[in-house]
């Protein structure tokens, strides 16, 4: 087979980072962490503070976070017949009722298996996990299929799951969720908005700063690491999202207005590229040209244009040109992620290691309960 140069080599996502710096358990104030800023059109790096956010972000924008909730959704399961233990996390509940999903266990797991958890409640293997694909199980209620109602029920049921580098359970669970989110469907934080108090909110609008939402159901397309040599093969799953009418309206008139739109999360940063990929030439189709535009245009006309629900698979890496987004919140990733892809396509490759450099070099702390990064 004839051997061809990797379009993006994996190795550009590559960087050593000690073990003392992945932060293991939150600060004792969400607000409190720190911010490393980096000021692209200056090619500068500035040490600052979470707490000055507010004030370091442009007039007038408007930031936009994911307020989709973690579920308890890793399951200590045993396989029928022969009791081996299986690790069971479900990243992502499909329409139809059935889960996309993870599995560990000793030995090959084969389809048809029924993975047995606690009180009449099982797990039907309709395809194992394989390389880079996530399996599919099928909820068993009492040895028939779950309801979709039973299965939100059974969703509480499991553990949290935390990242496999955090090592033990929080002391309080409730840290590894935004204080803004609403609908259980994530299987990881949206981490950008774990920094997020009370405070903050405040602050933000005392500056007249909007918040306006979108919910993105974090599922393996977001944490399972790049396993191809050349990153440019690599794929993205399918992840849920939704914006209602009113958000959307508040997004879009922002952008009409010249605001800036500040993503809180790649989550976030994804979802909107995603939905406003086209947005400017959808505008002219309906003859959109100033914020007040927007809120005359019935709620019809504009799912007609724009998509507010359904499922992304957007996958950046450098190169890609950002369409809508104009500033990025966002905490210090894996190496060899897709997440830090997205970064490095945010803030520049060169840029963004130098960055990050200089984060291991001030002792910052990284990964999902670590610091934060402003890229401007």
């Amino acid at each position: 087979m004839e051997y061809r140069e990797p379009a993006y080599p994996i190795s550009q996502l590559d960087y050593e980072l000690p073990d003392e710096f992945v932060a293991q358990t939150p600060l004792t104030e969400r607000d409190a962490s720190r911010l490393l800023m980096v000021r692209r059109s200056e090619n500068v790096i500035e040490h600052r503070a979470f707490r000055e956010l507010p004030d370091l972000l442009p007039a007038g924008c408007l930031i936009v976070i994911n307020d989709s909730r973690v579920m308890n959704s890793r399951f200590a399961c045993v396989r029928e017949g022969t009791g081996g233990k299986v690790e069971l996390l479900v990243t992502c509940v499909l329409p139809d009722g059935t889960a996309e999903c993870l599995t560990q266990a000793r030995g090959h797991l084969q389809a048809g298996e029924r993975l047995l958890f606690q009180d009449g409640i099982a797990f039907e293997l309709l395809r194992p996990a394989g390389e880079g694909v996530p399996g599919l199980v099928r909820f068993i209620q009492d040895g028939m299929p779950a309801e979709f109602a039973r299965i939100q029920e059974i969703l509480q049921l499991g553990e949290q799951p935390l990242p496999p580098y955090i090592k033990a359970p929080l002391a309080e669970p409730e840290r590894y969720q935004t204080t803004y989110a609403r609908e259980p469907g994530s299987s990881a934080a949206p981490t950008a908005g774990l920094h997020f108090s009370g405070r903050t909110f405040t602050a933000l609008a005392e500056r007249g700063i909007g918040v306006a939402r979108i919910t993105l159901h974090v599922g393996t397309a977001t944490f399972l690491p790049i396993r191809t040599d050349d990153a440019a093969q690599h794929k993205l799953s399918p992840e849920p999202y939704s914006i209602s009418s009113a958000d959307f309206r508040i997004m879009l008139a922002a952008k009409l207005a010249g605001n800036p739109i500040v993503a809180v999360g790649t989550t976030s940063l994804r979802t909107l590229e995603w939905v406003f990929a086209d947005w400017r030439s959808q505008c002219r189709s309906i003859n959109l040209f100033a914020p007040e535009d927007v809120q005359a245009l019935p709620d019809s006309l504009l799912s007609d244009y724009f998509d507010l629900r359904g499922n992304t698979s957007l996958y950046i890496l450098p190169g890609y040109r950002f369409k809508f987004v104009d500033a990025l919140l966002t905490n210090f990733h894996l190496p060899k992620s897709t997440l830090l892809a997205l970064v490095y396509a945010f803030g520049g490759r060169e840029l963004i290691r130098r960055a990050y450099e200089e984060a291991v070099q001030q002792r910052y702390r990284f990964y999902s309960l670590g610091d934060a990064m402003l890229i401007l």
